[in-house]
């Protein structure tokens, strides 16, 4: 008889130019702060942006940046979970990351049009757990890392109203890996990784009504990342001999889902100015991750053939508030501050410690200095997860019916998550 066995998300690794994924929890597996300067405004930023970086944020407002710019910096993910389920602990040991990016814009002289480029990484995820924990039929290691590459244009027709938008190169990459529970013959152990290229494309638009006042909304496509020629390690239970077989796996689909972004910047005065921002991700397109083996996996010798995979996740979608302000003290000097209230997509049904995602409240803060031709911002967020307490069986099956139980893990399963994230990014005007 043959069988499928659940795999917990495929999640992918990237290395390409200057941008890797990290380690994201709140909304799914997206990282929105992308800039210091966003981050300490608690990612509030769609309807007030100034710096190149409104290639990911809000491409209509290239057309609002005075001069042409680069900007460029990196932030420093740290992350603190673990899962708990009848006395024992099993930890992330995935707790540091940094990702880079790159923006520049530049206006087209004595026109109403600007360009601009970024290097982003706006989707990632790693966590890592110890290979003897009791986590390891769900998942021991899980990546999923992506880069963005964005040429956007902009233009503005009127003096209270601007348009842009880009097309995105996407590349991802990933690795899993876990443990199959083959009972008293041992573990058997499984890894698969691979990459794939594909593309986006995003879209906005700013409205001015007054010099104090703006709108920003924009709209970023669902990228469709496909894992079709996967490459699967698979080693058998020790008592059988622990085989090693290597093979392909095809079908694996992954989404980024689409997200509409809506802002409201004031400027009080011409010191102070607000920043209210709401978020929506359509993340109930992640109904499952399936795949199916090229060949079948032969467990415990051939007598228990592995033919693919079916992983029910049924997201939910997800909205996100955030707040931020800034002041400035001296003309060079300002200091900022935000928050933002978050909603995971992931039901207690499927919670398990590939994702161990949960609502959110962050509390932000940073500054930033301007010195002739240069700029540098600073940006920390902390990130308050709510701890989960959920009773499923991803832990004992990975969430797959059809799979053997692994008999020690019963009862509640109780996830604690906290992040700090610190952004630091440079500029010049040219």
């Amino acid at each position: 008889m043959k069988h499928r066995i659940q795999i917990p998300v495929l999640f992918l690794c990237v290395h390409l130019g200057l941008a890797w994924g990290g380690v994201s929890f709140a909304g799914g597996y997206a990282i929105p702060p992308q800039t210091a300067k966003a981050e300490s405004m608690g990612g509030a930023a769609t309807a007030g942006v100034d710096d190149p970086s409104a290639v990911y944020i809000n491409p209509a407002a290239l057309t609002q940046i005075d001069g042409n710019q680069i900007l460029g910096g990196l932030t420093y993910i740290n992350t603190i979970s673990s899962v708990r389920n009848s006395g024992a602990t099993s930890r992330n040991l995935h707790d540091d990351d940094f990702l880079p990016n790159l923006f520049a814009n530049y206006h087209i002289p004595n026109s109403s049009f600007s360009f601009g480029i970024g290097s982003y990484t706006p989707f990632g995820l790693a966590t890592t757990y110890k290979p003897g924990s009791f986590t390891r039929y769900a998942a021991e290691r899980s990546e999923l890392r992506t880069i963005f590459v964005t040429p956007t244009i902009a233009w503005e027709p009127l003096s209270y109203l601007a348009v842009g938008g880009g097309v995105s190169f996407v590349h991802s990459s990933g690795v899993l890996s876990r443990a199959i529970f083959f009972g008293p013959f041992g573990d058997g152990h499984l890894r698969i990784t691979d990459t794939d290229n594909a593309y986006g494309y995003k879209v906005g638009l700013l409205v001015k009504p007054t010099e104090y006042l703006r709108f920003g909304l924009t709209y970023t496509s669902r990228v469709s990342v496909g894992f079709n020629s996967a490459d699967v390690k698979f080693v058998d239970a020790p008592a059988t001999g622990g085989l090693s077989t290597s093979t392909k796996a095809s079908g694996i689909g992954l989404p980024l889902p689409a997200i509409i972004n809506f802002g409201i910047h004031w400027q009080v005065d011409p010191k102070w100015g607000l920043e209210f921002q709401y978020d929506f991700a359509r993340w109930s397109e992640f109904k499952n991750l399936k795949a199916s083996f090229s060949t079948p996996l032969p467990g415990l010798g051939g007598g228990f053939p592995i033919t693919g995979f079916f992983i029910p996740q049924n997201w939910k979608d997800a909205s996100t508030l955030r707040f931020g302000t800034s002041y400035k003290l001296i003309k060079n000097f300002e200091l900022r501050a935000g928050l933002a209230l978050e909603e995971t997509p992931i039901p207690s049904k499927t919670l398990g410690p590939v994702i161990p995602g949960a609502d959110y409240f962050s509390l932000t803060g940073g500054a930033g200095y301007n010195w002739q031709q240069f700029k540098i911002d600073v940006g920390y967020m902390a990130v308050f997860y709510k701890t989960r307490r959920v009773t499923n069986n991803v832990l004992e099956t990975g969430g797959d019916p059809n799979a053997l139980p692994f008999p020690g893990v019963p009862g509640k399963d109780k996830y604690r998550l906290f992040q700090n994230l610190v952004g630091l990014h440079l500029g010049y005007a040219f």
